[in-house]
């Protein structure tokens, strides 16, 4: 199928907390996905540490994936459609960069378990099919900087803090607020934003959203 002509930015964040986040350059509102993938892990994870047979373990991991691969399908499914509901480009945050967001050995683990590849995979695929453009740009360092002002932030759980303009926003939105900007950054660079891509809106700087 032919490419579109969008006229607005799906921003996709990759994140641990939700695996995935976007913003639409339309109205700057988030949507988090990825609430029942996270139990499904966090449940597998615990039940094989509990098994004392590896047949058992492997028997268990099978199901698993079976599970997560559907969780993932359902997500990709939702993320193109709301793409294509509002005629948008998709932005996606690059893999690599997320490692540079977070250190630490349960982060390791978490991420190390978490199948990013595969609903990125998942959703080029669904995008494809319908038409819609996917550009990957850096994820690097999106979740420690501030998407008001630009300064580095703190985050304190699943909340972003801004010292500097006092953003204290959920840390996924936030996320995903950056990758927008990059993504717009971007196509303008690739002489592809268009008349018709809407800019984002600029939200209040006390926001709150958890």
């Amino acid at each position: 199928m032919p490419e579109k002509n969008p006229n607005s930015i799906l921003a996709i964040d990759l994140g641990i907390h939700n695996i995935a986040t976007t913003v639409n350059s339309l109205d700057g509102k988030p949507k988090f996905y990825g609430k029942r993938l996270r139990a499904v892990r966090g449940h597998y994870f615990h039940l094989r540490r509990r098994l004392p047979h590896r047949k058992a373990v492997k028997k268990v991991g099978n199901h698993e994936q079976r599970i997560v691969s559907h969780e993932l399908h359902k997500i990709s499914k939702a993320i193109v459609e709301e793409a294509v509901n509002n005629n948008a480009i998709i932005i996606i945050g690059k893999l690599k960069g997320i490692r540079n967001n977070h250190k630490g050995l349960r982060f390791n683990r978490k991420l190390n378990s978490f199948p990013y590849y595969k609903l990125v995979s998942f959703i080029k695929y669904k995008a494809c099919w319908q038409g819609i453009p996917v550009l990957e740009i850096s994820e690097a360092y999106t979740s420690q900087t501030c998407s008001a002002c630009g300064n580095r932030g703190l985050r304190v759980g699943g909340l972003f803090q801004c010292p500097y303009c006092g953003l204290n926003l959920n840390a996924d939105w936030n996320g995903a607020r950056n990758i927008l900007k990059r993504g717009i950054g971007e196509l303008k660079k690739q002489s592809m934003l268009g008349a018709g891509l809407a800019q984002p809106l600029t939200l209040p700087s006390m926001a709150v959203m958890q």
